[in-house]
């Protein structure tokens, strides 16, 4: 618990703040230096890159630390409105029209009169206005279809011409069928260089291990009195419930604070076991159809269902 930064009950922003907070490991503190060489290469031959990895495992979460850095250390200027770096979330059936949209939205400008040539002599005019630096896309495995040829051509094509064009260098995240990307258009290979793959886990440890080293440090930061979840068995039980996914980890965590805010009470495994009664996306059964309480059933079948090393 850290008491001295925050006063219960928690807030939204208390919440928020807390599942924000990044915990650096060797496969993201690699993927942020070479964001970081990007980010310094504007003004030269842009250096662009890619981050690939599973769902859940924090590309989402590097690329907020990335933006919040960056604004951190940008001074503002009396009569610009300076946005030295663009985080755009591409969406399914995303097409480059739609992101040159969602990348303007981003610089708060309007664009809803304007389309093909004229879009982009506007994007091109504003990207300079705001004196961008750097700009990022999370899901780009989103400009991706599986059997058309020609929108993937014009994907390619896009994020090229972007980068000549505008001379500013592109961090892509996805995961790691958006590879695909690069295997269809060499003229667009040659511009990134990949940043590796985020993992979770370490050289010197298990996946498993560093999952326990994770829950650690999460609970050395909870906001408030709890059973420690990374001690014990209990580390098999938070993995059972969440896959080991951390997306699914942060709307447990989320739920189980946002419903014990005043923190009157230390939480228990019941109470773990009621946030993920609300956040689970689908039961597990046994062989005999029996649903499974993750934080409450015998540890033995939960080590078993989980199929990890004791």
């Amino acid at each position: 618990m850290n008491e001295s930064k925050i006063t219960l009950p928690l807030t939204d922003d208390d919440i928020n703040s807390f599942l924000r907070y990044p915990i650096y490991h060797p496969s993201f503190n690699e993927a942020y230096q070479y964001i970081s060489k990007s980010y310094r290469s504007f003004g030269r031959a842009p250096q662009s890159c890619y981050i690939l990895g599973d769902s859940g495992v924090g590309k989402t979460t590097l690329a907020n630390v990335v933006k919040q850095v960056i604004f951190e250390n940008t001074e503002p200027e009396e009569f610009a409105n300076v946005i030295p770096v663009v985080l755009v979330t591409l969406h399914s059936g995303a097409l480059p029209d739609s992101v040159k949209r969602d990348i303007l939205e981003q610089l708060s400008v309007d664009c809803s009169s304007h389309a093909g040539r004229s879009l982009e002599t506007l994007l091109q005019e504003q990207l300079k206005v705001c004196k961008v630096k750097l700009v990022m896309f999370d899901e780009f495995h989103h400009l991706l279809r599986l059997r058309d040829k020609d929108v993937n051509k014009k994907a390619c094509e896009f994020i090229k011409d972007f980068i000549n064009v505008s001379k500013i260098p592109v961090v892509l995240f996805g995961t790691p069928k958006g590879k695909k990307l690069f295997d269809l258009h060499d003229e667009l290979r040659t511009r990134f260089v990949s940043a590796g793959e985020l993992k979770m886990e370490c050289p010197d440890e298990s996946p498993f291990g560093y999952w326990c080293t994770y829950l650690e440090d999460l609970m050395s930061r909870f906001p408030i009195a709890s059973i420690d979840i990374s001690k014990g068995n209990t580390p098999y039980r938070v993995h059972l419930a969440t896959n080991g996914n951390l997306r699914t980890l942060e709307f447990l965590l989320s739920e189980i604070l946002s419903e014990n805010r005043a923190g009157e009470k230390k939480l228990t495994l019941s109470d773990y076991q009621t946030a993920y009664n609300f956040t689970r996306q689908q039961p597990i059964l046994t062989k005999r159809g029996r649903e499974i309480q993750p934080f409450l059933d015998d540890i033995k079948l939960v080590k078993k269902l989980t199929e990890l090393p004791n």
